[in-house]
This record gives C-alpha cells, sequence and structure tokens, in this order.
C-alpha cells in the first residue's frame, strides 16, 4: 500500500487502524508537495472507507513536521499575491477533508511541530505527544500571519488570549506548557507514543463509526452555531443512528444483560 507514497509511509492494519507516517526526516517532515500529495492520497483512501476505524498521524525522526519550506519562499512567481493566495485555498481542499474524516484522528506528535506542522496537529482530534515534542506559531518570525486553519483551531483548542499570545510572539513551546495549556491529551516517553496512541485507536476503534463519525461532525459545528442548529443537528443525527444495526445489537445486548459492545469502563478488564 506504501508504494503509491512519495515522501510518506500509509498502513491500514487488520484491526482497522491507519497509521500515516511523514517520512521526510532530511527536511524535519516539511510540507513538501510529494507529502501533500500524500496527504490526498490517504483522504483519498481512509474518508467514505468502512474498513478504517481510526486515523493515527505521526513522523520520523526528529520532526513531526517543520511545516512550510521556507527555503522555497523566496521565488518571485510563487510570492506573488494571486500565486500565494491559490495556493493556500488549495491546501485547504484537503485539510478541512482531514478536519470532518468521519473517524477518529490521533496526532502522534514525535518531535518538533512547527507552523504547519502545528496546524496539522490541531486538525486530529486527540494529540498526543512526546516529551520531545515542541510546538510553535512560528510564522511571525518571518513576517506572515499563520495559516492551515491555525486561526480557527488554536483559539479553540487553548482560548484567545494564550491564541494571541503565540501567535504574536511566534515563540517556541514544551510538551510540558502545551499540556498545561489545554493542547494535548498526554504526554509520553518517545518509546510508549506510538503504543499509546495506537492503544486509544484500538479502544475508539470499537465504538460505532457512525455514531462517532456524527458525533464529531455535529460537535465540530458547535462554536459557530446557536442552539436551534445544534439541536436540529442533534435530531438529525439520532434519526440516522436509531437506524443503525450497531445501535439494535447494543440495545439487544442491553435487554438481555450480555456484555456491551462498547463499554470504555471496562475495556481490557477481563470477564467474570
Amino acid at each position: 500500500m506504501s508504494d503509491t507514497f512519495t515522501d510518506s509511509i500509509f498502513e491500514i492494519d487488520g484491526d482497522g487502524i491507519a497509521t500515516f507516517t511523514m517520512n521526510r526526516p532530511d527536511v524535519l517532515n516539511a510540507l513538501t508537495p510529494g507529502l501533500k500529495d500524500d496527504y490526498i492520497r490517504m483522504l483519498d483512501m481512509v474518508q467514505g472507507n468502512d474498513a478504517v476505524k481510526a486515523l493515527i498521524i505521526t513522523g520520523t525522526g526528529r520532526g513531526f513536521s517543520a511545516g512550510g519550506n521556507v527555503k522555497g519562499m523566496g521565488d518571485p512567481e510563487q510570492s506573488k499575491p494571486e500565486n500565494a493566495r491559490s495556493r493556500m485555498m488549495k491546501m485547504h481542499e484537503w485539510l478541512v477533508r482531514l478536519h470532518n474524516l468521519d473517524c477518529p484522528v490521533i496526532a502522534a506528535v514525535n518531535g518538533l511541530a512547527f507552523g504547519g506542522g502545528l496546524a496539522l496537529a490541531l486538525q486530529a482530534d486527540f494529540v498526543m505527544a512526546s516529551q520531545q515534542a515542541s510546538f510553535c506559531s512560528v510564522f511571525g518570525r518571518i513576517g506572515l500571519v499563520p495559516d492551515m486553519a491555525v486561526f480557527y483551531a488554536l483559539p479553540r483548542a487553548v482560548g484567545m488570549q494564550k491564541a494571541k499570545e503565540l501567535m504574536f510572539t511566534a515563540r517556541g513551546i514544551s510538551a510540558q506548557e502545551a499540556d498545561e495549556m489545554g493542547l494535548l491529551y498526554g504526554i509520553y516517553s518517545p518509546d510508549e507514543l506510538l503504543p499509546a496512541a495506537r492503544s486509544l485507536a484500538e479502544r475508539l476503534a470499537q465504538g460505532s463509526k457512525a455514531a462517532i463519525g456524527l458525533t464529531k461532525k455535529i460537535v465540530n459545528r458547535s462554536f459557530e452555531s446557536d442552539y436551534a442548529t445544534m439541536a436540529e443537528l442533534e435530531s438529525d443525527g439520532q434519526a440516522i443512528l436509531f437506524a443503525t444495526d450497531y445501535h439494535r445489537e447494543a440495545v439487544r445486548r442491553f435487554q438481555n444483560k450480555e456484555a456491551a459492545l462498547y463499554n470504555w469502563d471496562k475495556m481490557g478488564q477481563a470477564e467474570s
């Protein structure tokens, strides 16, 4: 499966866990044209694929992703406003797909996540970080505004005041500080990061993909929707899910006092 990818490694295992590994350690997994194309290929294979229950995104080497390729930013043709804007809007075509992907997305941040790398991590539902990870809204260092939806995602993750500070100062923060800000799901040793991400993915995979996918779709709209809109979305979602086989089987088991299909609190416990 990875043969079709140039700057990454992509695998789907037998448990339905997909892993997308950015694999350009020579440039700290910067967003090369090849890596951007790989994201599109990966999304084409994951989106709407019932066999995929969860997606893990990570990187090789010292970086999760260093973001944009600054070396290529001096090109006068690329810097023309119309070309720069078109390029950014093209990026959002696949980034919004990642944001709204119909399964849980886990970012296993193994190293630095700067600029676009921070943006990629912020599109995940859960950000798990190595103790060696670091984060930076680096754009201000080169006189640019944040891009790749950092304006949207960062204030929602850490609050408006902290988001402004990180954007204005373009300072780097450690995994520990990111965790204190509420950016992270957890911090792990380098050796424990991927196993922890996989363990979370496997547990989430036991739930109803349809229910989790719809929950994600609706909650992603919660900050910009009013009560009436959220009530409509909730009602639509519930009406759809009442008709699913997963719901019917879960109800049948409950009524017959059988083991639940999905009980987070009891996962991993020996059945009595």
